[in-house]
C-alpha cells in the first residue's frame, strides 16, 4: 500500500501577513509546526514542502532543508497557482492514480496529527484542525479542470464539499494580531 502524501504549501509572499511562514511562534517558526505536525502523522518520508522557485522563498527552503532535515519541492510557475505547485509536486512523489494527497495548509499551526491521519482514511475535519485530502486522480482532474486564476490560487473553492467548521477562536494565522492569538493559546491564557 502506497502511503499518504503530506504537501504543506508554503510561501514567503502573504499579503496580508509578509514574512508569516517565518514568523516566531514560541521559539518556532511557523512553519515549522506544519512541519512538526505532518511527519507526526504520516513520517517524514511522506511529507514535503512546496514552494515557489523564487528568491524570496530561499529562506523556507533553507529552514526545511538544514534545520528539519527535510524534504522541498520547488515550482517555477506563478506563484499564486497553487493548484499546479500541488500537481506537480504531486505527480513528483506519487505515481499511483488513488494515491492519497494531503494538502496541509501551514498557516493553522494547531493541527492535530491524529486528525490528519483521520482525514488521511477518509474522514472530514476542520482543515484548521487537520488537513484537505484527495487522491491523485482528482488533483489531476481538477488541473485539467480549473482554469479561473482565483480558483487555482483557492483550491477550497473547486470542491462542493466542505469539512466541519473548527471551534470558535483563532485558529489560522493571517495577520500578526492572529499569530499573538496563537501564542496566547499555546501559553494556556
Amino acid at each position: 500500500m502506497i502511503p499518504p502524501l503530506a504537501i504543506i504549501q508554503a510561501r514567503m509572499g502573504s499579503t496580508r501577513f509578509p514574512g508569516k511562514m517565518m514568523a516566531p511562534l514560541a521559539g518556532h517558526p511557523l512553519i515549522w509546526y506544519a512541519w512538526r505536525r505532518s511527519i507526526e502523522a504520516f513520517g517524514e518520508a511522506n511529507v514535503v514542502v512546496a514552494i515557489p522557485a523564487s528568491n524570496e522563498n530561499h529562506v523556507l527552503r533553507d529552514f526545511i532543508v538544514e534545520s528539519c532535515g527535510g524534504r522541498v519541492f520547488e515550482w517555477a510557475g506563478p506563484e499564486d497557482d497553487v493548484l499546479g505547485r500541488f500537481f506537480h509536486c504531486a505527480h513528483a512523489y506519487r505515481w499511483h492514480p488513488h494515491s492519497v494527497i494531503l494538502r496541509v495548509t501551514p498557516d493553522d499551526p494547531l493541527k492535530d496529527p491524529v486528525l490528519m491521519q483521520a482525514v488521511a482514511a477518509g474522514e472530514r475535519h476542520p482543515v484548521e484542525l487537520s488537513c484537505e485530502a484527495f487522491t491523485l486522480d482528482q488533483v489531476s482532474m481538477l488541473e485539467q479542470l480549473a482554469k479561473d486564476p482565483a480558483q487555482r490560487e483557492h483550491l477550497s473553492t473547486l470542491f462542493p464539499v466542505s469539512a466541519p467548521s473548527a471551534p470558535p477562536g483563532t485558529w489560522s494565522v493571517d495577520t500578526e494580531a492572529d499569530l499573538l492569538a496563537i501564542e496566547e493559546r499555546m501559553r494556556g491564557g
